[in-house]
């Protein structure tokens, strides 16, 4: 297999456990895969890792499905967008189940990724 393919195959693997581990309410383990400078933007705004974690634990996420990954690698970072369909619940409400892009960075430290950056691009 090819390095190419190979970081493609170990990004969307890092995407979908993610998502698990939110779907899990798996936080300690959520927490461990975020580097301490993480920064979150969404349509609310961006916001620290303390308070995206907080934000997290408020959410009710369902089923979801994943389309059209596509990654890149820039020296030890891997910048990885792709689209996500969610049933998804904030603050009581239900958002959009449509399809809406998301966009993450992730950093090798020491030997594991962890994620620097994370942008939900869904519509409120």
């Amino acid at each position: 297999m090819s390095d190419k393919k190979s970081i493609e195959i170990e990004a969307e693997n890092l995407e979908r456990l993610s998502v698990k581990l939110i779907q899990d309410k798996n936080w300690e383990a959520l927490e461990k895969m975020l580097a301490p400078g993480c920064q979150f933007v969404s349509s609310q705004g961006s916001c620290d890792k303390e308070s995206a974690m907080r934000l997290m634990k408020e959410m009710h996420l369902g089923p979801v499905q994943f389309k059209d990954f596509k990654v890149t690698q820039a020296d030890d970072n891997l910048i990885v967008s792709f689209w996500i369909a969610a049933l998804e619940y904030r603050d009581g409400k239900e958002l959009s189940p449509e399809f809406s892009p998301r966009l993450s960075v992730w950093k090798k430290l020491d030997t594991q990724w962890k994620c620097i950056a994370y942008a939900d691009l869904i519509a409120s």
